[in-house]
C-alpha cells in the first residue's frame, strides 16, 4: 500500500507540474510575463485612442499598433506614458512599444485653432479653447476674455459668437435691437455663423435655428433638415444638404440665393 500511494503522489505533482507549466508559457515561450495597457483620452469626450492590436496583454518590449481620431472642433495633440516608447509621440496612428509593466497610453487633443473677421475686428480661437479679439470694440465685441472651452468662432457686424464643446453658444457685442446675440438658450450646437444682424445654428440632428432680422425671411429655416453645414450672409442664409445640394432663404436682390440648381459634387 505504501509503494502505491508513492505512486499516486508523484503522478499527482507531476500533473500540477504539468499544469503550471503550461500557465507560464505563452505562445510557446518559458514563463513569458505580460503586461495590461490602457488606452485613455484627454480631454475625455474629445477625441478616442485605439489599441489596433488588441491583444492586450502584451510582453515587454512588444510593438503595439495605437490610433487617435479626434472628436468635432478639435485634433490631435500628442501621446504621452509614464514608460515605453512611442515611433512618433504627435502622429495619430503610430508604434508604442510596450514596458515591463502595465501601462496606461493617453491621447492628448486640442482645439483647432481658427480665425474669424467681420468690418472692423477680428476674432482668433487658441488651441486651448480661450478666445482672442482686436479692432473696434464700441459694442464690446471684442470682450472674449473670459470664453473658455470654445470650438469655433464667429465674427458679426459688431458681435461675436461662439461655440462650446458642451454644444452650447456665447455672443457678445452688437446693440443686440434684432437678438441677434440671445444665443443662451441653444443647445446641441455642432456649427455657427454670423451674419449682418442675424446668428445661425446647426444642430446635430441637421435641423437648423435661427435669430436676429428676419426682414428678408434669413431666419425662416425652422424647416431644413438634414443640414451638414450653415453660412449667414448679409440678410441671406444658405445650407449644404447631404446630397451636396444647396439650399437659401432671404434676401436675393443680387440671385445670391439661387442656388437650387447647384449640385455640388
Amino acid at each position: 500500500m505504501g509503494v502505491t500511494y508513492v505512486k499516486r503522489v508523484s503522478i499527482f505533482f507531476s500533473i500540477v507540474a504539468l499544469i503550471a507549466g503550461m500557465v507560464g508559457c505563452s505562445g510557446g515561450g518559458g514563463g513569458v510575463i505580460k503586461y495590461g495597457l490602457t488606452m485613455a483620452a484627454s480631454p475625455a469626450g474629445q477625441g478616442t485612442a485605439t489599441d489596433l492590436t488588441n491583444a492586450s496583454p502584451y510582453a515587454a518590449g512588444s510593438g503595439v499598433g495605437i490610433k487617435a481620431v479626434a472628436a468635432a472642433g478639435y485634433r490631435f495633440a500628442r501621446w504621452t506614458a509614464p514608460a515605453g516608447g512611442f515611433a512618433d509621440s504627435i502622429a495619430a496612428q503610430t508604434t508604442f512599444t510596450m514596458p515591463a509593466q502595465g501601462v496606461t497610453v493617453m491621447a492628448s487633443f486640442e482645439h483647432i485653432p481658427m480665425v474669424a473677421a467681420d468690418y472692423y475686428h477680428t476674432v482668433g480661437l487658441k488651441a486651448d479653447g480661450t478666445v482672442v479679439a482686436v479692432g473696434q470694440n464700441s459694442e464690446g465685441q471684442c470682450n472674449v476674455t473670459g470664453w473658455t472651452n470654445i470650438v469655433q468662432v464667429t465674427a458679426g457686424y459688431e458681435y461675436t459668437v461662439g461655440l462650446r464643446a458642451d454644444g452650447t453658444v456665447v455672443a457678445v457685442g452688437g446693440d443686440n435691437y434684432y437678438g441677434q446675440c440671445n444665443v443662451t438658450g441653444w443647445t446641441d450646437i455642432v456649427q455657427v455663423s454670423a451674419g449682418m444682424w442675424h446668428t445661425v445654428g446647426l444642430r446635430a440632428d441637421g435641423t437648423v435655428v435661427a435669430l436676429g432680422d428676419n426682414y428678408w425671411g434669413q431666419c425662416n429655416v425652422a424647416h431644413w433638415t438634414r443640414i451638414t453645414q450653415v453660412a449667414a450672409g448679409y440678410e441671406y442664409t444658405v445650407g449644404l444638404t447631404p446630397y451636396d445640394t444647396v439650399v437659401a432663404v432671404g434676401d436675393n436682390s443680387y440671385g445670391q440665393c439661387n442656388v437650387a440648381g447647384w449640385y455640388l459634387n
